[in-house]
Formats: structure tokens, sequence, C-alpha cells
């Protein structure tokens, strides 16, 4: 099992889909650095604090990716945090399976342990990918903006008494933004397995590789209807905007996880390879 598991993680991080996927999220991350963050530094070195003490500087923990209200590269990058996760190792199994790789495997290695290999290596690839565009951002607004305590009267971004881990952000900000890091590495995680979960509805990878981001993209398109934003992975996964309850949090990882793993297993297991 040990082995399996390191051979398949070794994939994944090698793959050709990982480097894409970081291009990716890097030029997203890049774009909102220099859109939004370099700005946010020129306005707090040009700007007389203490002539207007009402200004309060922009500080790192409000200006990176998520961190903000309003940022156009933010919501692109969580709209396309399904493709960024799936990319890498999403869609290695039937990759896997369609190259006959699976029959020789087999003859050495039990159909369980490898299974449960793959489903670990593409839930850390997933969340991989899309950890390390958002933790390089993150570094970059350290380094450009002051890691300043937020303040409440004219906020720069939509995070208030109504939100859940209000007083860790007011307090300590950075490990708040941990928080929705770790958030955000699930999240990945959970649509990388989608996409193993679907590589048995069709005979075409493309299908099982979209799936994620179309049940994401209606999940949204459903909460928007219904009036009902803060159930959508596309904000409540972003620090900035933060979560209102942990259902939808829960729902999504107990759900996402299980099914997801529940589904592949008992494919794989029955699935006629030979």
């Amino acid at each position: 099992m040990n082995e399996i598991l390191k051979e398949e993680i070794r994939r994944s991080i090698r793959s050709r889909g990982m480097a894409m996927s970081l291009i990716l999220g890097g030029i997203i991350a890049a774009a909102q650095v220099i859109q939004y963050q370099c700005r946010n530094s020129y306005w707090n070195l040009t700007r007389n604090m203490e002539a207007a003490s009402i200004l309060y500087p922009f500080s790192a923990a409000d200006s990176w990716l998520a961190g903000g209200a309003v940022c156009m590269e933010a919501f692109i990058y969580f709209l396309l945090i399904p493709i960024l996760a799936v990319l890498p190792f999403g869609t290695s199994y039937f990759s896997d399976q369609t190259r006959g790789f699976l029959k020789g495997l087999y003859t050495r290695v039990s159909r369980r342990d490898y299974l449960t290999a793959k489903y670990i290596a593409v839930f850390f690839s997933g969340g991989l990918a899309v950890f390390l565009p958002l933790i390089l951002n993150l570094l970059c607004a350290l380094v450009l903006l002051p890691n300043l305590l937020p303040q409440c009267v004219f906020p720069n971004n939509l995070i208030c008494a109504a939100n859940l881990f209000y007083q860790v952000y007011f307090s300590h900000p950075i490990l708040y933004t941990v928080i929705f890091l770790c958030i955000d590495f699930v999240m990945g995680g959970i649509w990388a397995c989608t996409a193993l979960a679907c590589s048995f509805i069709s005979d075409y990878k493309i299908v099982a590789a979209v799936c994620p981001f179309f049940l994401q993209l209606g999940i949204h398109v459903i909460c928007t209807m219904l009036n009902a934003i803060d159930y959508s992975s596309i904000y409540f996964t972003q620090s900035g905007y933060g979560m209102k309850s942990a259902v939808a949090l829960a729902a999504y990882v107990i759900i996402g996880l299980t099914s997801t793993w529940a589904i592949f297993r008992k494919k794989g297991e029955t699935e006629d390879i030979f």
C-alpha cells in the first residue's frame, strides 16, 4: 500500500497537468498582484495618514487574492478551482484504464490498495494545485503590504460579526487566512475526487474532467436564484467573503468525500478491466 501510494503521489506531482494547473493559477494570482496589491501598496505609500486619521492602510489580509470584497481575479480563480484541481491527476484513473496500465498493475497490487492510493493521490494533487498559487499570492501581499490588524469601521471586505471566525480575523488575521487556505485545499481535493468518481459515466475523458466545473457552476446558479449565495463554494471559500454558517462547508465535505469515495470504490472494484 505504501509503495503504490508513494508512486501515485509522485506521478501526480510530476504530471504535465500539474504544471498546466500551476501556470494557469499562477497567471491569475499574478494578475491580482499587479491589479490590486501593487495599487494598494502605492496608495499606502502616497497617503498622509497622520493628516487624515480617518484613513486606514490596506493590509495583507484584505488585499490578497481571496481577502478582498470585490476582485474579478478572485471570482475567476474560485470559479475555476474545479478545473485547476482536476488537471493534475483527476482523470488519471481513466487514463490508466484506457492505456491498459491496470491490467499489469493488478497482477502485482491488490485492487483495493490501488483504488485507495489513487483516491488519496488525487485528493492531495487537487488540493495542492489550488493551494500553491494562493499561498504564493499571499506571500506577495505580505511583501508589499503591512500585516496590520483589520478595522471594522470602514472594512475593505465583507467580514463582520455575522461571519464565522470573525473574532480570529480581527485579532489574528493571518491565522484566519490560514484557516481558509486549509478549506481551499480540502475543496480542491473534493473537486478532483469528483472527477475521479465521474470516470465511469462516459467513454470520453473530457466528460469526467468537466463534470466538477459544471457541478459547481450549477450549484452556484441555483444558490443565486434562491438568494442563498452564502452556500456557493465560489464565495464561502474566499476569506474576504467568509462563511455565515458551517453547514455549507460541512455539507460539501461530508457529501463530497463520502459520495465520491463510495462511487469510485464500488465501480472500481466491480469494473472489468481485462
